[in-house]
């Protein structure tokens, strides 16, 4: 891999991650249906980023890099606990991805990893609890935490992972399709 594999994977992943994250801004005022889908609907932005990042670039390792610098923008933006998820879905879609050839593993590749991601309250409030949510994320208050602890019943849990597999999934064939459409040569010819 070279320097301008890394620097386009850099790039394309703050993309992703800064249009992900405004989609993500709007469904949270949603209520509680963001608590639900809120990541669900930012991976049909962060999809089509992912999917046209491993098929311009097909070296191992960027599908690891990609999602190691959405961790590092959580952590610029006060949340390093993301780190660890991220690191966790950067391991996960190398593993999927295998030599950056199969659309079908590029997509599935992205929907483990996003999925893994979009759990991410979920395992805050059952690892951390109300007090270590808010000791690791300042930017919510303990009033928000039981809130949150309260919500994420069995019920709710199972609901939020049924929604986000199906989200993520469309949201990786999403990408799929765009790369395909918009990014990849065509070998038909034109009739005109």
């Amino acid at each position: 891999m070279k320097l301008k594999d890394i620097v386009r994977i850099a790039v394309l992943t703050v993309i992703g991650f800064a249009i992900g994250m405004a989609i993500s801004m709007l469904t949270g005022t949603l209520g509680a249906i963001a608590l639900y889908a809120s990541a669900g609907f930012a991976a049909f932005a962060v999809g089509p980023v992912f999917v046209i990042t491993a098929k311009k670039v097909k070296h191992r390792w960027t599908a690891f890099l990609f999602w190691l610098i959405y961790g590092l923008l959580y952590t610029l933006m006060g949340y390093w606990i993301m780190i660890p998820i991220c690191l966790v879905s950067a391991v996960l879609a190398e593993l999927i991805i295998g030599d950056y050839s199969s659309n079908v593993k590029v997509s599935i590749a992205f929907s483990a990893a996003m999925f893994v991601v979009a759990m991410h309250p979920i395992i805050f409030v059952k690892v951390l609890g109300a007090e270590g949510i808010t000791k690791f994320a300042p930017s919510i208050s303990s009033e928000q935490a039981q809130w949150m602890i309260q919500f994420y019943t069995g019920k709710a849990i199972a609901i939020a992972v049924v929604c986000n597999i199906v989200l993520e999934s469309l949201a990786g064939l999403f990408g799929t399709y765009i790369n395909k459409k918009f990014f990849e040569k065509s070998s038909k010819k034109s009739v005109l």
